[in-house]
């Protein structure tokens, strides 16, 4: 019998482009297996066909506990449908799930196809519960972290109070085929292997749910791994996977600069031919990086850094509680654009609450002017603010703008902005707002060239016809950004119907 299979549901149309390796399910096995439990991961995103078929044959096995990683909005939906699966299929099996939805959505214990929840990092949560099951002797009461069902009604035992501070040595990556191309960024052909060399968030940005997070850790939100460590988890990925591109993705992982530059004298001295990639860096954290700082990062192999700029409205940063302005993040793109080894990715998102059309003018003018500055960044997808539970921004959102708290799971589903039925329009957005809103996205994957250059060589059907289409919008794209030409968005709808129809090409095999 399985004692637990671990599902990681689709996140919609963007699987096609990027899919990066399954760490949440990967990382809340390791208590489990290393108990001698036997433990199962599917992964839905690279499953080729009818993804029922896997899980069918799993259940035939016999599982006694499935669990899925669920994330807000569209993987609500395959999640669900993955659930209500098991449930008619094997009505024995036990049904639990985790993430950051359920994490601060507690009250999703609810749902009728739901068992358990994991609230948090969910390791040892998790090899308690299924020690639960497999008769041990550990009452649910007793486990932290875990939502349950009594004839009283839920139940939802407190947090545990610290970060799980797992061993790399114990992660138990051989649970997924880490050698499957689809792990592979296929725009470039890189393997991209991730790692945390840190846990939490010292930060307190109102629309992020991390504080809501971390608000049940006691002590420091944010806490470090050893180099050492770090370096033994870098050149296993290297040895046994033959992993050269190295992802950071933590929170954060800058804000002790000390500590970054032993851990890159480590690398530059360890892990030879290695690049990095860093997802998460603050304006104020790179501000703060001297020029020895940043020699020493690209020595390391550093690549890539996501830059959190966010908006271009000092009105706007200021209610994000980001503490920088727009005269900072120009200040950091010119300090960058003397290290042109690093490429530059900035993070901008768009309508948040109360974000004016004159807001957002001043979002697009800065993005226009950070690229014409400096040529070698990019501009990532910026997506339309959606209600991250927990956070501080939703509560000014309900307070101030009349915006309506999602209640069900499938309004929480229909808040994608990239998946969803009808394109997301909150009360605060004009039409002008939102039509801005949808040609800055679109800039997003022609103005930078990113796609053009990034797939450069890759000449695949699907990104010939991509290269070709960025080569013919872009002066479009770029003439109405200077103009502020927004009316009548055709292209907008054209180009999700074209990514819906290429993601079912490749869906039905066809080589891409």
């Amino acid at each position: 019998m399985i004692d637990v299979l671990l599902i990681y549901p689709s996140l919609g149309s963007m699987d096609m482009l990027i899919c990066d390796l399954p760490l949440s399910v990967i990382y809340v096995a390791t208590d489990a297996v290393k108990q001698g439990r036997n433990v199962k991961i599917i992964d839905l995103r690279v499953v080729e066909g009818d993804w029922r078929i896997p899980i069918r044959a799993a259940l035939a096995e016999g599982v006694r506990l499935a669990g899925l990683s669920v994330m807000t909005g569209l993987p609500l939906k395959s999640a669900r449908e993955v659930a209500l699966f098991i449930r008619e299929s094997s009505p024995s099996t036990r049904i639990v799930y985790g993430g950051p939805h359920v994490t601060v959505l507690p009250e999703t214990i609810e749902e009728p196809y739901i068992d358990f929840l994991v609230r948090g990092e969910g390791s040892r949560a998790l090899a308690q519960l299924l020690g639960h099951l497999c008769g041990d002797d550990i009452p649910l009461e007793n486990i932290s972290s875990i939502s349950y069902k009594n004839a009283a009604g839920p139940v939802h035992n407190p947090r545990t109070p610290s970060f799980e501070k797992l061993d790399w040595q114990d992660i138990p990556y051989h649970l997924v085929d880490m050698r499957s191309p689809r792990y592979m960024r296929t725009y470039n052909q890189h393997r991209m292997f991730p790692i945390f060399s840190s846990l939490g968030c010292p930060y307190q940005c109102t629309y992020c749910v991390h504080p809501a997070i971390y608000r049940a850790i006691n002590g420091a939100k944010w806490v470090p791994f050893t180099e050492e460590s770090i370096i033994g988890h870098i050149q296993m990925a290297m040895q046994k996977y033959d992993a050269r591109h190295i992802v950071f993705m933590d929170d954060t992982p800058f804000p002790n600069l000390e500590r970054m530059r032993r851990l890159l004298n480590l690398i530059v001295e360890k892990c030879p031919g290695v690049t990095l990639e860093f997802r998460g860096a603050r304006v104020d954290e790179v501000d703060r990086m001297d020029d020895a700082f940043l020699e020493l990062l690209i020595k390391a192999g550093a690549r890539f850094i996501q830059v959190g700029a966010e908006s271009g409205s000092n009105r706007v940063l200021k209610n994000f509680d980001k503490r920088i302005t727009r005269e900072d993040i120009l200040r950091v793109s010119r300090k960058l654009l003397r290290f042109p080894a690093i490429t530059v990715h900035y993070n901008f998102f768009y309508g948040t609450p109360g974000e004016t059309y004159k807001d957002l003018l001043e979002t697009k003018t800065l993005i226009l002017q950070l690229l014409r500055e400096n040529p070698n960044s990019y501009l990532s997808f910026g997506g339309d603010w959606k209600p991250v539970p927990g956070s501080k921004m939703l509560d000014q959102a309900i307070e101030f703008y009349g915006y309506k708290m999602p209640k069900t799971i499938d309004d929480w589903i229909e808040i994608d902005s990239v998946d969803a039925k009808e394109k997301i329009v909150h009360p605060w957005y004009t039409r002008k707002h939102n039509n801005l809103i949808k040609l800055l996205q679109m800039a997003a994957f022609v103005i930078d060239d990113k796609l053009i250059k990034e797939s450069k060589g890759n000449n695949s059907p699907f990104y010939l016809l991509i290269r070709f289409l960025a080569h013919i919008y872009k002066p479009i794209n770029a003439f109405r950004l200077r103009y502020n030409l927004h009316q009548c968005m055709f292209e907008y709808e054209l180009w999700w119907q074209l990514m819906k129809f290429l993601v079912w090409i490749k869906k039905k095999n066809v080589k891409a």
